[in-house]
């Protein structure tokens, strides 16, 4: 009778399993290296049985697997922003709905991150002429209308963009010396209309584009502002 190796270990182990478990922890406890390198030659050989095997084990534990996920991108941030950066480089349009699929499925959410993302982002650009300059005139031009909606953006209806209506002042016969870019806001001077908001009908489209454009716009001071008032 010939002996057959393979079948007598499945025998042997068959009849000894936690001899043999307790064997190949201390083996694998020895030998990381060839553990590792024994994993990554068998997932090359045997792919569709590797996919298999994960698919199981993260329908099995799920909660295992979301924590496992949680640690590794903690400890692996950058890696992770690079893999992203370049999935959706190379995604575009997987990327775009994965994105829409998001916000529709979490619209609480997304309404959150929105209002969180805005206010880092006007503290960030608190002090940031540009930034007060089109904030300052985009709520002007609201608060003008008392709740109507404007048909198109602030700085298309002032005709120019916020660097071009800062040139367009620092030209004006009453910008004076003393005035920058960086003392624009209360304390220092204001954006102007020389005929006033109270002269125009803003019920009419024309007078209120007219109203807010740059050439009826200039700098003045802010507490001479004050004093002006409506006139």
């Amino acid at each position: 009778m010939t002996f057959n190796k393979k079948e007598h270990g499945k025998k042997y182990r068959a009849a000894h399993r936690e001899q043999c478990r307790e064997y190949g922890r201390q083996w694998r406890a020895k030998n990381p290296e060839k553990v590792r390198e024994n994993s990554r030659r068998w997932r090359a050989e045997n792919p569709e049985k590797t996919k298999q095997q994960s698919r199981n084990y993260r329908t099995a534990h799920p909660e295992r697997v979301r924590e496992s996920n949680r640690k590794w991108t903690a400890a692996n941030r950058e890696k992770v922003r690079g893999y992203l950066r370049k999935w959706k480089t190379e995604n575009p349009e997987k990327y775009r709905a994965a994105v829409r699929k998001w916000k529709a499925e979490n619209p609480e959410k997304l309404s959150e991150q929105n209002k969180k993302d805005l206010k880092k982002y006007h503290e960030k650009n608190r002090n940031n002429p540009i930034h007060k300059m089109h904030q300052n005139m985009r709520s002007g031009m609201n608060a003008s209308l008392k709740g109507r909606y404007k048909s198109t953006s602030t700085m298309k209806i002032i005709g120019c963009t916020v660097e071009e209506l800062f040139e367009h002042l620092e030209s004006c016969v009453s910008w004076e010396s003393w005035m920058t870019r960086e003392n624009y806001g209360k304390g220092g001077w204001d954006v102007d209309h020389i005929i006033a908001i109270t002269k125009w009908d803003y019920k009419c489209p024309l007078q209120f584009a007219l109203c807010w454009d740059k050439s009826n716009l200039q700098p003045m001071e802010h507490i001479a502002n004050i004093k002006k008032g409506g006139r």
